[in-house]
């Protein structure tokens, strides 16, 4: 599942009463472990938010079912959401990260997050890349192949993007088509 899919979701308690929405998501950036959940109550001017520890989510499908009261998330109820530290990265920080690869080339940006919610961990990442005809090229990369984690994203390989080969072959055919054109257009003339 998809951290934009789970974002949004409506949080019921073990009381069976809805608390609020998920409203942020972090994870440990050296285990790819879940770290915690944010939910969010009230309107924008004055939300609050709570944080629902990993431990205490039952499970998460059309909503996040938590093994808590309404009352215990209250309890600790905070202005905003905390800022990320050392290893615990927020989702929304890494939606938009750079990716280099084993080169030092960039292969694009994060698009998105893939998450084994029975795991609860980062399985693998989404990203994206716009080609030169602005077109939107995807690739995935698996969470072994991720080798370092801070302003940048780093992994172990060279990407080939799906349009990459596309492109490659269409300027091959291309040229064979204009080779054949010019053939077609010399004249062969004896004269004795």
């Amino acid at each position: 599942m998809k951290t934009n899919e789970i974002v949004g979701k409506k949080i019921i308690d073990k009381n069976v009463k809805e608390v609020g929405k998920i409203a942020e998501m972090t994870f440990d950036t050296k285990t790819f472990k879940l770290t915690g959940i944010y939910g969010s109550t009230g309107n924008p001017i004055s939300k609050k938010y709570h944080d629902i520890k990993p431990e205490d989510i039952m499970a998460i499908g059309d909503y996040l079912q938590v093994s808590v009261t309404k009352e215990d998330l209250m309890e600790n109820t905070m202005e905003k959401i905390p800022q990320s530290e050392e290893n615990h990265v927020k989702s929304s920080e890494i939606i938009g990260k750079k990716v280099l690869d084993c080169n030092g080339n960039e292969s694009g940006k994060v698009s998105g997050i893939n998450i084994d919610i029975d795991k609860q961990e980062i399985t693998s990442l989404l990203l994206s890349k716009t080609s030169s005809f602005t077109k939107t090229e995807e690739a995935e990369i698996e969470q072994d192949e991720i080798t370092g984690f801070g302003d940048y994203i780093l992994i172990n390989k060279v990407l080939e993007f799906v349009n990459d080969k596309k492109d490659d072959e269409k300027e091959e055919e291309t040229q064979e088509g204009q080779e054949a054109e010019e053939d077609e257009e010399k004249v062969n003339i004896n004269i004795n």
